[in-house]
Order: structure tokens, then C-alpha cells, then sequence
């Protein structure tokens, strides 16, 4: 039949044989259980379970296997059908089965970690389970979210991409489960928003708590007014911030508490005591090892649903992962060097392997999507625009403030106008220069990490960028600062970083650029925005940071079409990064044209020049009730918006 035959066939014979499946069969286990409760306590609730072979269509218990080996015949039949069987294949599935004989019974918990292909399998094929079961039930309702229709939940503005409706019905999942997850969309497509509309989704019923990095922080606050503003948002961070009575009284009024990760440290003992609905990390990667500080303490905090938010789940190995997934459902998981173990045999050394590894999680324990994958390549724009609200240390402040009171008090004021128009706009130089780090506006030889909101979400996003193998351009219109800020990257990395600017010769420019395109494997280069922001063609990037703002948005389009341009294959991230609050904000209404002039609280001026001092306070002034520090609490409330600078001060 299964040799002879064919060439029967095709010597022209006429053969008369039962159908006879020519693919060979995987073989694989199947886990019964015979009963058990459907309740999400059952995860850790025994049953009786029996085990079996599966090949193909054919399900063999441990005689029958046995019984074909002594036979050696090459074929099963099942239903009228005939299917191959190799000799090897029976042999690994009655060994399998001879060292699970004693194996009868087993919590959810376990059923759902060999269904997973956690716990292992000697067979090609897996593990499936089958009965009423709470892991099979569980599998059986995760397949169902993925083949519903799904769309925008109600009380969110705007249009959710298909993925992004799809993971709001994962996360819907999860809750009627009672099971954690990690939410691992690729970087750009939109976790924050997607987050926003499942709080939305379930407002009303208990508060949730956001922890992410204080670089973020502004951007949950912001994202939040602008997809969900019915939620009230409540945000726990910095000195002032409100003690644990106070807490407990704002949270049971509150849909959704924001803080940072050392705030949410600091006051654990106040935020245990609250009862959460869901716990959100963002930027979860802070809790890949689970014997620090910060993941030991944030594990006291109690919620019935926990969710991570990254999009490098496996940023240095699998053990990540195992971080982030047992600190979602404790224990669910099972031991670190299992669970590795387990995953290793699909994250071989293949340039996909990481993605290979999560692939039987994905839809279940992980929501995966990456921009490379066909279906989400073609939803997305060509280009993504991402406004970061980075925040203010102490140390920039105190500088931002020097600068300005000596603007406002000095003796610039009694001077005429030509030299006054000059100490503004030397004023507002170096407040743009403080708002990138302290450094960058006075040297100094101390080390550059800590000490700038900006600096910090733009180590984020190269750790994040780096981790997925990509590689990203770096904009500054400060030279000086770009070449440290090179140095600096490069150190962190651990991969040469270079700084493209007007002060080196033509052929080392074309070396920086030759180099950048055509290496293997991630990369960074900075740029200053002059020397880089025309003529050069950088597809080899597809990410973008700008990391100071100019008053003129062709200048910035400019520099970021380096990237977006004929011959880029993906889709290219534009990050702005801005410190609310400052003359980084001013910029940016500058360049969105928000107001006019006219609308400036000067009606008779004409330029910054010509503004009295509390003119200037306004113009160029902190505004507490907008700024993000690591001392102070965010106020909620919309910004005010400046209006239009003239021509003349902008440039």
C-alpha cells in the first residue's frame, strides 16, 4: 500500500486499496482528564487524568502501542483509514506514556503548562488536553476571543486598529479568567491607548493602578485626557504627593492611579492595603529580575488582574519572560529552569527565535504582535508621530530657574533694545540646553545617566530599539551635546556610537554615514539637526528621536525624512521628546500653531523683547501646574498654550 502501490500507479495499473494517508503522522500526548471543576480556583485543584498517543487522527493508549511494536507494521487504521506510523515514533510514544503511567492526577495549573509546551514533551506534537477541564476550557475560551469580531469599546475617542480591538478582547480574557498577562506589542503600535481602552471599558468597577517609569508618566496622563477623558485619573508622585489616608480616599473615588516605580516602592505599604482591580506595568522590563528591590516589593501589591506592558518581552533571554509572566500569575508558570527549558526548544538560534518561543503563549498568557508580520505591516501608516513627555530632575529646575531670574532681575533690563533682544534670546538657548541635561548647558565631568528626564526616555527607547534588533537616528541642534551624547549611548550599548556634525571633514561624514547603513544587527547615530537634517539618505534606520525641538517644523520634518524616504521598508518612528511645562512646550505650540500672537497676555508688544518681566515669567517660565519631576506631583487640568513667537526670535 504504501510502497508498491504507487508504482503500481504509475506503471499504469489499476489499484484497489483503502484510503491511505500518504503524510506521516506526528505523534503526539493527550491529556484526559475525566472531571473537574470549571472554577478559576481549579488551577490548583487536582484531577484524575489518563494519557494516551495521538497519531494523526488515531488515538492509542499504552497496549496498543506496545502491541504495534511487536508487530512492526507500518500502518494504523482509524475511521476507513489507513495511517503511516513510524517505528521510531512508537517506540519515543511508549516510552513516553510508560513514564507518565503513574502520573494520574494533576492541578489545572499543570495541565495548562504541558499545553503550553512548558513542562515539555518528548513528541513532536505536544501535549493537547482534552475533558472538561479548567486548562482546556481556559484554551477553548482563548480560542474564541481570537476568532470574534471585535471593535472600538464605547468611551474612546478614536479608532482602535484591529490589533489593538483584538488585545482589548484579550485583556477582557484575562479578567473573566483571573488570570495575569503580558500585553507585548512591538514598540509604536500602541500599547498605552490600548490599555486606555480596556480601563475604559471597565470603569465603575474598582480603581486600577499604572506603574511605569517617571520618563512615561506624562504620557499616561496625557494619553489618558485625550482617549478617555470621562476617566478620573489620579496622579500619585513626587513630595507633595498625598499620604496613605488620603490615598485610600483618592483611589476609591478614582478609575485609574498613576505613580513611578520608586514612588509605588516607597509607598507600598499605603497601596497594599488598597484594593486593586487590575495592576498595570508599563515598560515591564524593570521587573525582569525577580530577586531585585523594586520586583519583590511590587509583588506585595494585590489585584485581581495583573497586566505588563512591554515591547521587548525577551530583552536578554527567556528568563525575562518567566519574570514578567510569574509576577502576573504567581507560580502559574512553574519553576524558572523549567519554564526555560521548555521555551529553548523552540527559540533555537534563529534570527526568530525569541518570537518562535512566545508563539504557543500568544493569545493566552502573551499578546504578541510585531510590525513585522505581514497583517500589522499593512494596517500601519508609513510613519508614526509620537509626542514623549519626558520629566524634570531637581538638578534641571533649580538650573531652569537661575537662568530665568537672572534674565528677569538682571540688569538687562535697563538696557536698550538691541542688547535686550540679545540676553532673551540667549536666555532661551540655554533654557532649551537644560531642558536636554544640565551638561549639555555648563560642562562638567560628572556621569551623564540620572540626571535628565530626557535622557532617560531616550535610554528607554534605545533599549527598547536595540533589544528588536533595529536601529534609530538621533537629532540635536546642540553639536557639542550630540558628541557626548554619542559617548554616553555608546557606553550603555556597548557598540560604537558616532556623532555626525558640521565640524568633522567630508570623508569622515561619509565613513559615519557608509558604516551606519550598511552594518549588521542594531545601531544608534546622533546627528546635529544642521548638519544632518538634509541630503543624507538613512533607510537603515527605522526609528527617529528628536531630541530638542526648533521653532521651524520644516527643519524638523526634514531631519526625520532622513529615515521615511523611497527605499524605507518599514514603518518609521518619530518620536519628539518635551518637558511640559517649560520653553520646550513653548516650541512645541510654536510649531503646532496653536495660537497667535494676538492671544499673548502683551497687547501692545510686538516681540519677547519688548516684555516686562512679569511678561517674561509667562513667556519663558516654568509652569508648575504642567511640569514632571521626581519631586513634584502632577496637577491634573488642561495646559495653557502660548501663542506664536515672532519670526525674529525664532530665529
Amino acid at each position: 500500500m504504501s510502497e508498491t502501490g504507487p508504482r503500481l500507479l504509475a506503471a499504469g495499473f489499476d489499484v484497489r486499496v483503502p484510503a491511505l494517508s500518504r503524510k506521516k503522522a506526528s505523534p503526539s500526548l493527550r491529556l484526559f482528564a475525566e472531571s473537574a471543576s470549571t472554577s478559576a480556583a481549579s488551577a490548583n485543584q487536582l484531577a484524575n487524568v489518563r494519557w494516551s498517543a495521538v497519531f494523526g487522527d488515531v488515538e492509542l493508549t499504552a497496549e496498543e502501542i506496545s502491541r504495534l511494536a511487536r508487530e512492526a507494521r507500518p500502518l494504523v487504521r482509524s475511521g476507513g483509514k489507513w495511517v503511516a506510523v513510524d517505528k521510531a515514533d512508537l517506540k519515543a510514544a511508549a516510552d513516553a506514556l510508560e513514564e507518565r503511567a503513574n502520573s494520574r492526577q494533576m492541578t489545572g495549573a499543570e495541565m495548562l503548562r504541558f499545553a503550553l509546551g512548558l513542562d515539555g514533551s518528548p513528541l513532536s506534537g505536544g501535549v493537547s488536553v482534552g475533558g472538561n477541564t479548567w486548562a482546556s476550557n481556559l484554551l477553548k475560551n482563548a480560542a474564541a476571543v481570537s476568532a470574534a469580531e471585535v471593535g472600538t469599546p464605547d468611551g474612546f475617542i478614536g479608532e482602535l486598529r484591529s490589533y489593538q480591538a483584538e488585545a482589548v478582547a484579550w485583556l477582557g480574557f484575562l479578567n473573566a479568567s483571573g488570570l495575569g498577562g503580558c500585553l507585548a506589542l512591538d514598540m509604536g503600535l500602541g500599547k498605552t491607548p490600548t490599555m486606555l481602552a480596556y480601563l475604559a471599558l471597565t470603569a465603575g468597577d474598582g480603581p486600577s493602578l499604572v506603574v511605569a517609569p517617571p520618563a512615561v508618566v506624562g504620557n499616561w496622563a496625557a494619553e489618558a485626557r485625550k482617549f478617555v477623558p470621562h476617566l478620573k485619573v489620579h496622579v500619585h508622585h513626587g513630595a507633595n504627593r498625598m499620604d496613605s489616608a488620603g490615598l485610600a480616599r483618592r483611589a476609591a473615588s478614582a478609575d485609574v492611579v498613576i505613580t513611578t516605580y520608586g514612588t509605588a516602592v516607597r509607598d507600598v505599604e499605603a497601596i497594599e492595603k488598597i484594593e486593586w482591580q487590575r495592576l498595570v506595568l508599563d515598560e515591564a522590563q524593570a521587573i525582569k529580575n525577580p530577586a531585585n528591590d523594586t520586583s519583590q516589593q511590587l509583588r506585595r501589591i494585590s489585584a485581581k488582574t495583573k497586566v505588563a506592558l512591554t515591547g521587548t518581552p525577551i530583552e536578554n533571554g527567556l528568563g525575562d519572560l518567566w519574570s514578567i509572566l510569574d509576577f502576573t500569575n504567581p507560580g502559574l508558570v512553574g519553576p524558572r529552569p523549567r519554564f526555560i527549558a521548555g521555551l529553548s526548544q523552540e527559540a533555537t538560534n534563529s534570527k526568530d527565535g525569541a518570537e518562535d518561543a512566545m508563539r504557543a503563549l500568544n493569545g493566552i498568557l502573551v499578546f504578541r504582535r510585531t510590525k513585522s508580520e505581514p497583517a500589522i505591516a499593512a494596517e500601519l501608516p508609513d510613519r508614526i508621530d509620537e509626542l514623549d513627555r519626558c520629566s524634570m530632575t531637581a538638578e534641571q529646575i533649580g538650573l531652569y530657574q537661575a537662568v530665568l531670574d537672572k534674565l528677569i532681575t538682571g540688569n538687562s533690563l535697563e538696557l536698550g533694545e538691541e542688547p535686550r533682544k540679545g540676553q532673551v534670546l540667549a536666555a532661551i538657548t540655554a533654557l532649551k540646553q537644560i531642558c536636554n541635561h544640565p551638561a549639555a548647558y555648563q560642562e562638567d565631568d560628572r556621569p551623564l545617566a540620572g540626571r535628565s528626564g530626557k535622557l532617560s526616555r531616550l535610554e528607554e527607547i534605545v533599549d527598547a530599539v536595540f533589544a528588536a534588533g533595529e536601529r534609530v537616528l538621533i537629532f540635536t541642534h546642540f553639536a557639542q551635546w550630540g558628541v557626548k551624547l554619542a559617548e554616553h549611548l555608546a557606553k550603555r550599548t556597548n557598540t560604537p556610537v558616532s556623532c555626525y556634525h558640521g565640524g568633522l571633514t567630508r570623508i569622515a561624514r561619509d565613513q559615519i554615514i557608509d558604516e551606519f547603513q550598511h552594518r549588521d544587527g542594531a545601531g544608534a547615530l546622533v546627528l546635529s539637526l544642521k548638519a544632518g537634517g538634509t541630503g543624507l539618505n538613512l533607510t537603515a534606520a527605522s526609528h527617529v528621536v528628536l531630541y530638542d525641538r526648533w521653532w521651524n517644523p520644516a527643519v524638523e520634518d526634514q531631519a526625520r525624512d532622513r529615515a521615511w524616504r523611497i527605499g524605507q521598508t518599514k514603518t518609521v518612528i518619530s518620536h519628539r521628546l518635551i518637558c511640559p511645562g517649560t520653553i520646550d512646550e513653548r516650541v512645541e505650540e510654536v510649531v503646532m500653531g496653536k495660537r497667535r500672537i494676538a492671544e499673548m497676555v502683551m497687547p501692545k508688544s510686538s516681540s519677547l523683547a519688548d516684555l516686562d518681566a512679569d511678561q517674561l515669567r509667562v513667556a519663558l517660565g516654568i509652569r508648575p501646574d504642567q511640569i514632571l519631576t521626581e519631586e513634584m506631583m502632577e496637577q491634573d487640568g488642561e495646559p495653557q498654550v502660548m501663542e506664536d513667537l515672532e519670526l525674529e526670535v525664532a530665529q
